[in-house]
């Protein structure tokens, strides 16, 4: 049986994309990131605490709440910030694609040209809420909505993968 996506690159599926990168190949120094991230808006917490009691409150203070603010969004928001950034990045052509999988590899298809793709090439499979990921490296990965598919079905397919490349599919 043959599967068949009709994914688009969009913010959503892109963010898709960032969180199961930074869940999977990346995850050893995202979570060294997050943890030193972390430190530092604790530190900075206490600094202004200190100046406030203190009454010391003046524009060290304020650049340090506004850095603090700025590291606590890019915490929270970072996988919707790296997908805006891989959306500006994209080639023309490629925002939206046909895949077709099969038994030896599966093929993409979009504006650009067409690619033939080898399963024993990913590194990671994820999937979150209506996205399967393949990570094929820190820096590349694919991302294929599971509401798009024209032939098969969700469960079929992730079986299927699981199949070609021997890997557990890691829900992120």
């Amino acid at each position: 049986m043959n599967f068949v996506f009709n994914t688009v690159y969009d913010l959503e599926a892109l963010t898709a994309m960032a969180r199961a990168v930074r869940k999977t190949t990346h995850k050893k120094h995202s979570s060294r990131s997050h943890k030193f991230g972390w430190i530092v808006i604790l530190i900075a917490v206490l600094f202004i605490v200190f100046s406030v009691l203190t009454n010391n409150f003046g524009a060290n203070t304020v650049f340090t709440a506004v850095a603090a603010l700025v590291m606590l969004a890019a915490l929270i928001w970072e996988d919707r910030l790296n997908a805006f950034i891989a959306s500006k990045r994209m080639m023309k052509g490629t925002e939206s694609g046909v895949v077709t999988f099969s038994e030896d590899s599966y093929v993409s298809e979009t504006e650009v040209g067409t690619t033939e793709f080898r399963y024993n090439a990913i590194e990671a499979v994820a999937k979150r809420r209506d996205y399967v990921v393949f990570v094929f490296s820190r820096r590349h990965a694919q991302v294929y909505d599971l509401r798009a598919m024209t032939n098969g079905t969700p469960k079929d397919f992730c079986k299927f993968i699981e199949q070609k490349t021997g890997l557990q599919i890691e829900k992120i």
